[in-house]
């Protein structure tokens, strides 16, 4: 028996993983321009602690998630 539960987050197809991306690009262009007044101040200038928190953690769980489709497409052969 598997140590880890077979579900989406740990054997991901390829069309979960791009749906994923997809909104992880969406929602970050979305903080961006909302935290920018759509593009008139820096970014830096103004950025709250926990829009950037939400950013990172998004990325991180994004890159988890193409990780292990990356590792299970390799080892799946």
């Amino acid at each position: 028996m598997n140590s880890q539960s077979e579900n989406w987050y740990y054997n991901p197809s390829l069309k979960k993983v791009l749906i994923f991306s997809a909104v992880w690009l969406i929602g970050n262009v979305l903080l961006v321009l909302s935290t920018t007044d759509f593009l008139k101040d820096s970014f830096f200038g103004n950025v709250s602690f926990l829009i950037l928190l939400m950013m990172v953690m998004s990325t991180v769980q994004t890159g988890k998630l193409i990780h292990n489709y990356l590792r299970t497409r390799t080892t799946g052969n």
